[in-house]
């Protein structure tokens, strides 16, 4: 691993939508992709040729939990805890503290200085 890197596994864009019929038949039907993960709430298309290469849908329910963006960026790492304890170090803003969640991550979200907010997660399965 290169020196400073932090294990990043992949990066998958989440989007907020109120249209989430018409957009699940365009990720499957028009780019061909696959769901991987349905939970009502929250879909997960992937790539039939590159299974990293993945989009998040979530269902928009009167506001987006994240201050309001339609859009934010969801990263897998290595060593959530180590990301997170890295972030509190260098004075990064923790609007999510990290937690295991139902679904099998432990995440935290942290916001970057162009004003996105990422979603740092680590598969529990995985440590």
């Amino acid at each position: 691993m290169k020196e400073g890197s932090v294990g990043i596994r992949r990066i998958v864009p989440n989007i907020y939508t109120d249209q989430i019929e018409a957009s699940k038949a365009f990720f499957l039907k028009y780019l061909g992709m696959e769901l991987a993960m349905d939970m009502g709430w929250v879909l997960t298309f992937v790539s039939t040729e590159n299974p990293t290469a993945q989009i998040n849908l979530f269902k928009h329910e009167g506001g987006v939990p994240v201050n309001n963006e339609p859009v934010f960026m969801s990263v897998e790492v290595q060593d959530v805890d180590s990301m997170y304890q890295r972030a509190k170090e260098m004075n990064y803003p923790i609007v999510y503290d990290i937690r295991d969640e139902s679904w099998g991550v432990r995440r935290f979200f942290v916001k970057a200085p162009c004003g996105a907010t990422l979603n740092l997660l680590a598969h529990l399965s995985q440590g």
